[in-house]
């Protein structure tokens, strides 16, 4: 943050308070260890001064305060290098300069959107290695525990409002598929970072220690279960360093019709949620560093596959998964009267594209599931020193965890999979 100063910070804020003057700033982490692996967040409060005009029409100067989200690349080197924040800030930034203002000048189009799809915080200043958003703390949204994971009620939420997302691509995509494929060039739209065919060498001892992991720990949850090989089996021929990276190469390649610029990182973290009276009330989808274009039900892999567990799967998927259609081609409606695609031919497609999924959220699961239950202290601190510039490969690590939540998880999911002939 040495390149923060007060006039830096009057001019991002000018057109939101131009009545706003002011005259000091302190910054902290804005997340916690663990909460947090591809850039670096910060709170910067701010305080100054506000001109008001009173009923009398007299200037008054009142003190204000507020503060905004700093995001910037990690100072760790081998966070940068694990994580590819370097590229992925250069997706963000084209989400916030041209994808969302793309996606939403459409949208404005259509008078029989009555509730518009606006859970995008607002972004100040978006460049190759800075990201300043609004804080929506301030605003009373707060972020789910990592390791709780999601609620039913939070699961509907969250679908309804990505079911609107995906809808903007698949309606542009119909309407205008010039501007809609302009967002996906190479130069200044967004792309894939992380699961390409070149990325396999350079990956390979990273997933091999990840895969390492989630073995062991099936292997001992499954100990003394007399049909262990039933489900070990099927795990680690899908774990194969021959096949397993691009198997999620494939699993993220996009599939025409159904393909959309999807949020690509759905999970607790960037989920922000307000209540009112005990309700959710609104919610806000933020970081979207990981955005791609894919199958909607990536999106819904990694929803329902890394912040739902087995029990609330077993109860709730059928609805959520019919929910989320209907949602989709209720919007789809409203913005072309129901002529991109039959709501039948769109049911069969997506309950499909989800089959396919579950090994993309399976993959997922692999790296995530140790994050979304490691205690702050087993993750990566990306607020430390730099290290050597020069980082090998095998520096490159995946958080490692066996913790029993983190177990129970995993063989929870290859029990699941292999049972419903996924896997």
């Amino acid at each position: 943050m040495t390149s923060v100063s007060l006039e830096f910070l009057q001019d991002l804020i000018k057109e939101e308070h131009p009545d706003v003057t002011l005259q000091d700033f302190e910054g902290a982490p804005g997340s916690k260890r663990g909460d947090n692996y591809t850039s670096m967040v910060y709170r910067i409060s701010l305080k100054g001064t506000r001109k008001h005009i009173d009923t009398d029409g007299k200037e008054l100067i009142e003190a204000w305060q507020g503060s905004i989200i700093y995001k910037c690349l990690p100072e760790s080197i081998i966070c940068r290098q694990t994580f590819k924040s370097d590229e992925l800030f250069c997706n963000e930034v084209a989400f916030y300069n041209k994808i969302w203002p793309a996606l939403a000048s459409f949208q404005s189009k259509w008078e029989k959107v009555t509730h518009p799809f606006n859970s995008i915080p607002t972004c100040y200043l978006a460049r190759n290695d800075l990201v300043v958003l609004k804080d929506l703390k301030e605003l009373g949204f707060v972020m789910p525990d990592r390791r709780q994971g999601l609620s039913i009620e939070q699961c509907y939420f969250v679908l309804k409002h990505i079911s609107h997302f995906h809808a903007l691509s698949l309606a542009m995509k119909y309407f205008d598929p010039e501007g809609f494929y302009e967002l996906l060039n190479v130069h200044d739209g967004i792309s894939e970072v992380f699961f390409l065919t070149e990325n396999i060498e350079y990956y390979k001892s990273y997933y091999t220690e990840a895969i390492r992991n989630a073995v062991t720990m099936v292997e001992e949850e499954l100990h003394d279960t007399p049909d262990k090989d039933k489900y070990l089996e099927p795990f680690k021929r899908f774990c194969s360093e021959d096949t397993f990276f691009q198997t999620m190469v494939d699993r993220v390649t996009p599939r025409e019709p159904l393909a959309v610029i999807c949020h690509g990182d759905c999970w607790t973290n960037n989920l922000l949620f307000k209540y009112v009276n005990g309700d959710i009330a609104e919610m806000y989808i933020v970081d979207f560093q990981l955005a791609r274009y894919a199958s909607p039900a990536s999106d819904l892999a990694f929803l329902i596959y890394l912040c739902m567990d087995r029990d609330q799967r077993k109860e709730h998927l059928d609805g959520l998964l019919s929910y989320y259609t209907d949602e989709l081609y209720a919007r789809l409606t409203e913005m072309s009267d129901g002529n991109i695609m039959d709501k039948e031919t769109l049911t069969d497609m997506l309950q499909e594209e989800f089959k396919k999924s579950s090994h993309f959220g399976l993959g997922s699961a692999l790296d995530m599931y140790p994050i979304l239950t490691c205690d702050s202290n087993e993750a990566p601190n990306l607020y430390q020193e730099r290290e050597s510039e020069v980082v090998s490969p095998s520096d490159i690590m995946p958080v490692l965890t066996s913790n029993a939540k983190c177990r129970k998880k995993m063989t929870d999911l290859i029990i699941e999979l292999v049972d419903g002939g996924l896997l």
